[in-house]
């Protein structure tokens, strides 16, 4: 049967309009007055539950050059950057209005922190520009996920599914970390291939018992919180599971031996006490307190127990730390060096700062002169300052740290007037206010700043409780000029391309890498190489593994001018990123080869026999 060419016609026609329509919702339409979401409920729920539950299960594994972080990083980033370029192009077309965008005080101070960044490198020396662009947009996504989580979160529901998420992912972190500890993670590539080390996927101890921490906190609220769906219908189920892997995190916060993150619940715990006694009317809600509480102390035991019958368990480890914390107080957990070679750095950088990110490559230059001034000072390479203040003030200046501590006694202030006037909190600014205090003190002694699929959580928590505590300055303070906020939403949502672009080219210089390592044909791995170099996040890393490409050439070529290429490209290296690895070879062969002036250069920063400390320890 033919059809009419008036048919057709009308065929194409109804296409048209149906196409027009499909790319109409994606137009801005000025002329309408409804209103426009930033960015969808269920897209919002969906990047947040990915950012803030799934990072500390995943790891990139053997098949990348980085085993550990890069996937982290995509998990906990790119969601945000997907939330960045959605919100920040329909608050560019619809402004604030039709998308009720708020802006305030909190946000606008941490975006001046952010443009101080930027501009930090004016006046400081940035020798590994890979480092400062990691770091800058680190600090992009954690001042995106606060400003669109105040903007975006709804309630309590996504709130707790978010919360039981992140404790099954932290009871899987124990179940792997005992499979570590016996060996029995072989064949097994859910798991870190890191035999013998209690510390799951999350890839340090420090940062295992933080996860154990901040979980527990969950659960807490989750049990203390649970009193509105008493009656459901899977009340008692829901109750059971959640002390269940309390119970269960508790034997891995126990086991981690983590002094930092133990230290760390205890003070959460008691700040989230005040806020029930003073904010909540339902009493009811200690005693559902105390189950939590008392399962974690029945852990406690249940662990000296069974070091000390069954010989199972980390018992010894942890009574041994303990002890070691009491007996030796002032090396403050074998800090007390750290702090002395950073104090060292913050005198010589104390107005400008090092720079973001860039602390750990003027350590060892502040190693050596702390070593002068402390004559019994240990030496020990460290990446970070074990205390975020510390390292903060290091990295960020003066000003940095005035306005660290200036922001800080002001959100303080605000939330002891909160507790202070009995004001009716909800139970989720209760959870917010608990879990910033447990992050901010384990931050005293530790570095969750410096893993952002832990900081997330106390951006995400000022998020949640800033709505409730700083009302006034919400109103007063919040940015009204629909313009500004206009450019505001192109600038999340061109940094958020940027960053994803910065990520993917970091993706491709990985594998190039890695693919390097397995090839002994130096001209692949040389262009291989030479293929990552491209990647600005990954320049620095191919740099070094250049070098070593040099120095095996060399070997074979037993060549002066081989030899001398490879020195020169190690030490390259090794200006950019001073460490203790290239430090020590390249004296070495400096020493062999008869380098002298380059030899006699370096050979000071080692005077004494070094005890190094991984970055990652």
């Amino acid at each position: 049967m033919r059809v009419s060419s008036g048919k057709k016609n009308d065929k194409k026609n109804d296409k048209k309009r149906d196409m027009k329509g499909f790319f109409a919702q994606f137009a801005p339409t000025e002329t309408e007055g409804e209103a426009k979401a930033l960015v969808p409920d269920k897209l919002f729920f969906c990047m947040a539950f990915i950012a803030l539950a799934l990072p500390n299960i995943v790891f990139s594994g053997p098949n990348f050059f980085d085993t550990l972080h890069i996937m982290k990083w995509l998990f906990a980033m790119a969601p945000i950057a997907v939330m960045a370029v959605t919100g920040g192009f329909r608050l560019c077309f619809y402004g604030a209005e039709r998308t009720g965008f708020k802006l305030d005080a909190f946000g606008q101070l941490w975006l001046i922190m952010l443009l101080y960044i930027t501009i930090q490198p004016l006046w400081i020396n940035i020798t590994s520009w890979s480092t400062f662009y990691k770091e800058w947009f680190f600090f992009a996504s954690l001042v995106g996920m606060y400003i669109l989580s105040f903007n975006l979160f709804r309630g309590r529901r996504q709130h707790r599914l978010i919360l039981w998420a992140a404790n099954i992912n932290a009871a899987l972190n124990v179940v792997f970390a005992e499979l570590l500890m016996r060996e029995m993670n072989a064949g097994i590539p859910l798991i870190m291939n890191v035999p013998g080390n209690y510390i799951g996927n999350t890839g340090q101890q420090e940062m295992f018992g933080l996860w154990m921490a901040i979980a527990l906190m969950n659960g807490l609220y989750l049990h203390v919180a649970g009193r509105d769906v008493d009656n459901g219908k899977y009340a008692k189920r829901l109750k059971a599971a959640n002390i269940f892997l309390a119970a269960v995190n508790a034997w891995g916060l126990w086991n981690s031996t983590a002094r930092g993150g133990i230290v760390s619940l205890f003070v959460g715990t008691v700040i989230m006490g005040i806020l029930v006694w003073r904010t909540q009317e339902d009493k009811e809600m200690f005693r559902r307190m105390a189950h939590i509480a008392f399962a974690i102390v029945a852990m406690l035991i249940v662990t000296l127990t069974a070091g000390k019958v069954f010989e199972f368990g980390r018992a010894g480890a942890l009574v041994s730390k303990t002890t070691d914390m009491v007996a030796n107080i002032s090396s403050i957990g074998g800090r007390k060096e750290i702090w002395q070679t950073s104090c060292t750095m913050i005198k010589d950088y104390a107005i400008g700062g090092v720079g973001i990110g860039h602390y750990k490559w003027h350590y060892l230059e502040a190693q050596q002169k702390a070593m002068q001034k402390y004559p019994d000072i240990k030496w020990i390479y460290t990446y970070w300052a074990h205390s975020e203040y510390i390292q903060w003030f290091a990295e960020f200046g003066l000003f940095g740290i005035l306005f660290l501590l200036g922001v800080g006694a002001w959100w303080i202030f605000s939330f002891v007037c909160a507790a202070v006037q009995k004001k009716a909190l909800s139970l989720e600014s209760v959870w917010a206010s608990s879990m910033i205090f447990l992050i901010w003190f384990n931050a005293l002694f530790s570095r969750p700043f410096h893993r952002i699929e832990n900081v997330l959580w106390v951006t995400f928590a000022f998020a949640v409780v800033n709505r409730e505590i700083l009302p006034v300055c919400i109103k007063r303070f919040s940015l009204r000029s629909n313009a500004l906020l206009r450019m505001l939403g192109f600038s999340m949502a061109a940094v958020a391309i940027a960053g994803l672009l910065f990520l993917g080219g970091g993706f491709v210089a990985d594998k190039y890498l890695r693919s390097a390592m397995l090839t002994n044909n130096a001209k692949f791995q040389s262009y291989r190489i030479n293929e990552a170099k491209k990647s600005l996040m990954y320049r620095d890393e191919a740099e070094e593994q250049y070098a070593y490409h040099l120095i095996s050439f060399a070997r074979a070529t037993k060549k002066r001018e081989d030899w001398d290429r490879a020195v020169g490209q190690l030490y390259k290296s090794y200006k950019m990123r001073p460490r203790a690895k290239e430090l020590i070879d390249l004296i070495n062969l400096t020493q062999q080869l008869g380098y002298n002036d380059l030899f006699l250069e370096l050979l000071p920063v080692v005077q004494r026999q070094p005890r190094l400390r991984s970055g990652e320890e």
